[in-house]
């Protein structure tokens, strides 16, 4: 989250759009008073060290000269997309609300074979919760959603526009809370119909979440297919499996933007 700032949520491929996203931020947007990322922990490691990895990378070499007291703005927030709320506590949930303006939500899990129960809880959930507390935000100016360029691709051609889900949003959320583990994979193959993985399946049920729960804010959506950055080509060599960051929020001074 940025104040005059935003909020990111990367996971794997997410990931290195999030990283190109921040090291954009810190170098063309001197105003940001903060940057807020959601990292969950992982294998022994705490939120700080996960986010000291993010800037390891050589990517951020000439961030670093640019802007070389970067980590002043960092502000690593505990949170986990597999949990209720995205797992951030009451306290730093009054932070964000009272210090964001912009929010990016990228996080999703890309595995095409991903299980359903799964797929749903971070992709489609975890959009619903985005959603939820970016409606607290005293200050929000705008929210973008980034999904894939893949949510409609039983389609030959793809508008810039809302399209009716596989299934409604409401529906397929309490199905993954109601049926067992097992059940869920039985019925899977007849869920996704002409979608053909649980990936491109839920994010396609996360753009009618967006639909549905994002009246009355200032939302935007983003379909990007695959590529790489052109300025950041060392992007690619970040690690495949994520870093765990969730979250970013920057504060610019009243400015906020979440990722």
């Amino acid at each position: 989250m940025v104040t005059e700032g935003g909020m990111l949520q990367p996971r794997k491929i997410g990931d290195r759009i999030a990283a190109s996203l921040i090291y954009k931020l810190l170098t063309s947007c001197p105003g940001i008073e903060n940057i807020f990322l959601l990292v969950r922990s992982k294998r022994g490691k705490d939120i700080f060290s996960r986010v000291e990895e993010i800037f390891d990378d050589a990517m951020f070499d000439k961030m670093k000269q640019a802007c070389p007291k970067y980590d002043h703005k960092i502000r690593a927030v505990a949170g986990d997309c597999m949990q209720p709320g995205l797992g951030i506590s009451s306290s730093d949930r009054e932070v964000l609300t009272e210090n964001v303006n912009i929010v990016f939500h990228l996080a999703a899990t890309v595995r095409f074979d991903e299980k359903m129960k799964t797929a749903m809880q971070i992709n489609v959930k975890a959009c619903r919760d985005v959603l939820d507390l970016c409606h607290d935000m005293k200050h929000l100016k705008s929210v973008i959603y980034v999904s894939t360029a893949y949510t409609q691709c039983p389609q030959n051609v793809v508008d810039e526009r809302f399209y009716d889900p596989p299934i409604e949003s409401e529906k397929m959320i309490h199905l993954a809370d109601c049926v067992t583990d097992g059940m869920i994979e039985k019925i899977t193959p007849v869920l996704l119909d002409k979608w053909p993985n649980t990936y491109t399946f839920t994010k396609a049920i996360a753009e009618d979440v967006v639909r549905k729960n994002s009246r009355g804010m200032p939302v935007g959506m983003f379909r990007p297919g695959i590529g790489q950055s052109i300025e950041l080509v060392s992007m690619v060599c970040c690690n495949t499996t994520g870093v765990g960051t969730r979250l970013v929020s920057v504060n610019r001074r009243r400015k906020h933007v979440t990722f």
